[in-house]
C-alpha cells in the first residue's frame, strides 16, 4: 500500500466514509484507471497489483517483490 501511495499520492481504498473504505478493503477493490496513473510504468502497475493481490496465497512475498523488474530498475 505504500508503494501505492508513494506513485499516485493517496491510497488504494478510498472512499467518503471509513465504512466504505473498510468494505473496499474487505473486497480487495482499488483502481488504477485514475488520470494519475497514466504517467506510471507498466512494471510499476504489474507490482502494485501483485502486493495488493486479495488472495494471500497468490500475492507476491516480500523476497520476490525485491527482485521484481520495477525494483531492480530502481536501483
Amino acid at each position: 500500500m505504500i508503494l501505492y501511495i508513494l506513485l499516485v499520492g493517496y491510497p488504494p481504498f478510498n472512499g467518503k466514509t471509513e465504512d466504505k473504505i473498510i468494505q473496499k478493503v474487505k473486497m480487495g477493490t482499488y483502481s488504477l484507471e485514475e488520470e494519475e496513473w497514466n504517467d506510471i510504468s507498466k512494471e510499476a502497475k504489474d507490482l502494485v497489483q501483485k502486493l495488493l493481490m486479495f488472495d494471500a496465497k497468490k500475492r507476491i512475498s516480500a523476497k520476490d517483490a525485491l527482485s521484481h523488474p520495477w525494483i531492480i530498475k530502481q536501483t
